[in-house]
């Protein structure tokens, strides 16, 4: 067992794609569907509270600091409250994962997903945040990429996937605000996919709800794109109210990254994502979509700004023989990390590799093998391991002052 974990985590990769549609779409029967999943039942969540057995109750999240001769110079005791009722939840939703694309949108049925993966993508990447509550992880028909990349299909094609995927985030996050959340705080965190429809749930449920969103300690967005803004109050775009967080300790706010090596230029937008979409508009998923002529572009800024700062990397430790069996490591002054913009809608979070030549231990970001749809230099599939420690500092800020 302990070999196939290794296996599955050392080629983890955020992947795209699907065994098959679950069904076709007509551009002109486009509505909010409704979910068919049964939220009730433990089955369809990767991990929820209530499970009779939870992998995660029980996951080490203490982190093993390996320095450059492959010693473990510190561990970080992380508490695992992935059950407990801390007064905060979290809400995870999971990047695409998906074998053998289809090229066209539409979505993918849970039994023909890799769900032994995926919950360990899901612990890879969102695991750590079980330190600030229960933890819920929902099983979904995830979106096919043609949903959000191809330029062969119209905008209401590509829509029609989207808007089933997050039928069943919707019904998910609905099952556990009407049976468990009791009034507890919330953070929303994700990943790619995942943070596009987190992106409708804030739009659909929170933005015109002032109740929920003091609910909100954060939405997590990682690896998303696009915040935008035709001001620098970052409102009004794909939210009419909420923005990312002005200082570390403000609630109710977004947090959005993505990461770029630091010598290569930021791409260009894609303009068939989902912030682009007309039709998610029409629906109310979207408040405004992207004006790129008048807009500006926006990431988080508050702890690695225009100059160059240290970046805490963390990533499975279980695929590396130097953890002494620890689930997470850190790599300490190894990159760093600083807000870089080339234009008005080109900017990112952009990663230098600093280490010197006798440093022992495994540039992950060298090398990476990405999708035909990522360019070079786009650390995309490694935004969570770039950027949870950094999330984590500004989370720790926002309890300890706001709530």
């Amino acid at each position: 067992m302990k070999h196939l974990l290794t296996f599955l985590l050392l080629f983890f990769i955020l992947s795209c794609s699907s065994v098959q549609n679950e069904q076709a779409f007509e551009p002109n029967s486009i509505e909010v569907p409704v979910s068919s999943i049964n939220y009730d039942s433990m089955t369809n969540w990767y991990f929820h509270p209530n499970q009779p057995f939870n992998f995660l109750e029980t996951y080490d999240l203490d982190i093993a600091v390996i320095d450059e001769n492959l010693n473990i110079s510190s561990n970080i005791e992380i508490s695992n409250n992935a059950t407990t009722n801390t007064g905060i939840d979290v809400f995870w939703v999971h990047p695409t994962h998906l074998d053998n694309p289809s090229t066209d949108p539409g979505t993918v049925s849970i039994d023909n997903q890799d769900t032994n993966f995926i919950g360990l993508s899901i612990l890879a990447q969102g695991a750590l945040l079980a330190k600030y509550g229960r933890f819920y992880a929902p099983k979904y028909r995830q979106a096919t990429p043609a949903s959000f990349l191809s330029p062969f299909h119209t905008e209401e094609e590509r829509a029609a996937g989207l808007l089933e995927a997050y039928s069943d985030i919707k019904a998910s996050f609905q099952n556990y605000l009407d049976n468990h959340n009791n009034g507890n705080k919330i953070i929303l965190a994700g990943h790619s996919q995942g943070s596009f429809l987190l992106a409708m749930l804030v739009r659909d449920l929170f933005d015109t709800n002032p109740e929920l969103r003091e609910k909100l300690v954060t939405a997590a967005l990682g690896g998303m794109g696009y915040v935008y803004s035709s001001d620098t109050s970052t409102l009004g775009g794909w939210w009419q109210n909420i923005g990312l967080c002005k200082v570390t300790t403000e609630c109710g706010c977004v947090h959005f990254w993505r990461s770029y090596e630091n010598d290569l230029a930021i791409p260009e937008p894609n303009s068939t994502f989902p912030s682009y979409s007309e039709t998610l508009k029409k629906i109310g998923l979207v408040f405004r979509t992207t004006e790129e002529n008048n807009d500006t572009f926006f990431q988080d800024n508050l702890v690695f700004n225009t100059q160059s700062s240290p970046l805490r990397y963390i990533t499975p430790g279980i695929q590396y023989n130097f953890s002494n069996g620890a689930n997470f490591v850190a790599f300490d002054n190894m990159y760093t990390a600083r807000f870089k913009r080339e234009s008005t809608i080109k900017t990112g979070l952009a990663i230098d590799y600093i280490a010197n030549f006798t440093d022992q231990r495994p540039n992950e970001l060298e090398n990476i093998v990405s999708l035909s749809s990522f360019e070079v230099g786009d650390y995309h599939i490694k935004d969570y391991h770039i950027y949870i420690w950094t999330l984590m500092q500004q989370i720790d800020d926002k309890i300890n002052t706001c709530l």
